[in-house]
């Protein structure tokens, strides 16, 4: 979905440094998505209420309450995400138009339907909480998997700048409400509260903005279950490799070595939590540069590539147009892990400043520094499953998912049992492991190309 790389492209084509730069900015912004400034207007939100609460605790029992919503929101909607994302690229493929919003609002209805039920036991989980906690829980776990169905269809957008308006707006009020309710004594639940309403500002924002972009006659479609638009692959690539991202934090919140309660039902990790979020903020360079190179140069030489084949080029071009693409494909996975490591060095040698500057305990930097390479090496494989993608390598990209998810399961489960020395090695081994294997996978694949294009269609 190339709608946001056409307008990325003209912006570098003006060859400035400054529009180089914004070009980045923008595929940051984008790219990250709201899980990453999630990250930071969660850390923000406790820094402005907590001289304000009374109860101090709720400070952390409503961060602890963010993290697990977007926990099990994104592992929910991982069934849904890629393959709804491949429907909606098949359409835009099509230049059926009117069939993506109504299939969108189709798609909201089944998510948040099917979202209640999964969801609903919070009611008497949370029993203890009381009745407006469970509510808001509830119906912020609702809107933050609307939101991650939205996204799937924000890179065909090209209306960039609101995009970004839509994310600051939304998370600055967000941390705005956070301020006035913990000032005028709201405990949790006027915390939690304040969250769900830069949710649903979010929500409607991006809502609005699909609506102005992609008009139809129709209001609600349900064709993408039809049996010929659903691929189980991707419904389950795309669960697997969110229980992949989450499972070790579940582990180290539950193991009774290494995690305690915080508030009703839910655990955090002391040890763990605090380092692997701070790492996940350092992949936003690489993120940006990956978003750029991908949806630029890469989608640029996909399209040339099978444009020839599907329209007959002669077998020099073909074999030409092959290769640039192969190459674009090698340097901008050669580029993200250049980028990341130039962050992951840096952040290395500024570690005690950064921890010193905002008041982070420093026996977290042994951790933080492991799983900084642990983040850096789910960038890269999030890199490589991405141009499986625009491969079609589904198999391949389900079976690396579902790798990911069993390895970072097993070895943060050892990891823990081993000791404190351990904690974030199980997280990044499982991420070499996968990265090494899918390299390998995605070079076979590449060698293949041509024959299978050609041979099995």
């Amino acid at each position: 979905m190339a709608g946001i790389g056409f307008e990325l492209r003209k912006i570098i084509q003006r060859g400035d440094i400054l529009s180089v730069l914004k070009a980045y900015g923008y595929s940051a912004v984008i790219s990250s998505g709201p899980w990453i400034i999630s990250i930071v207007s969660i850390i923000v939100s406790g820094y402005v209420s907590y001289p304000y609460v009374r109860n101090k605790s709720d400070v952390v029992s409503f961060q602890v309450s963010v993290t697990y919503l977007l926990a099990l929101s994104l592992i929910f909607t991982g069934f849904f995400q890629l393959y709804f994302s491949r429907f909606i690229s098949d359409r835009l493929f099509e230049k059926n138009y009117p069939a993506v919003l109504p299939n969108i609002m189709g798609m909201l209805v089944v998510v948040l339907i099917s979202g209640f039920f999964f969801i609903s036991p919070a009611f008497f989980l949370f029993k203890d909480a009381g009745a407006f906690y469970s509510t808001v829980f509830v119906f912020s776990f609702l809107v933050l998997c609307g939101i991650w169905i939205l996204n799937v269809v924000l890179t065909s957008l090209k209306q960039y700048k609101f995009i970004v308006f839509a994310f600051f707006s939304s998370y600055f009020f967000t941390v705005l409400s956070v301020f006035f309710l913990s000032y005028v004594g709201s405990g949790i639940g006027g915390l939690l509260l304040s969250f769900f309403a830069g949710q649903v500002l979010l929500f409607f924002q991006l809502l609005g903005l699909i609506i102005y972009s992609f008009p139809s006659n129709r209001l609600v479609s349900f064709d993408f279950v039809k049996k010929e638009n659903v691929y189980f692959s991707l419904v389950f690539a795309g669960f697997f490799y969110n229980l992949g991202i989450w499972i070790d934090k579940f582990i180290f919140w539950f193991h009774p070595d290494t995690g305690e309660k915080v508030f009703s039902v839910l655990r955090n990790s002391i040890l763990y939590d605090l380092p692997i979020f701070l790492a996940y903020l350092a992949i936003v360079p690489g993120m940006a540069v990956f978003l750029l190179r991908l949806e630029t140069e890469f989608a640029q030489k996909y399209d040339s590539y099978y444009r020839a084949v599907r329209e007959g080029g002669t077998l020099e071009s073909i074999l030409k147009k092959y290769s640039d693409m192969a190459t674009t494909a090698r340097i901008s996975l050669l580029e993200v892990f250049r980028i990341q490591s130039v962050v992951v060095l840096v952040i290395f040698l500024l570690s005690d400043f950064i921890f010193n500057l905002f008041k982070f305990p420093v026996f977290y930097i042994p951790i933080f520094h492991i799983d900084l390479v642990g983040t850096g090496l789910q960038l890269f494989f999030m890199s490589i499953l991405a141009i499986m993608y625009y491969l079609d390598k589904r198999k391949n990209a389900l079976l690396l998912s579902l790798l990911f998810a069993l390895l970072n399961g097993l070895f943060s489960f050892v990891s823990v049992e081993l000791g404190i020395m351990f904690f974030g090695y199980g997280f990044a081994l499982s991420l070499l492991v996968v990265s090494l294997i899918g390299l390998w996978m995605l070079s076979r694949d590449f060698e293949r190309l041509n024959y299978e294009t050609f041979m099995l269609q």
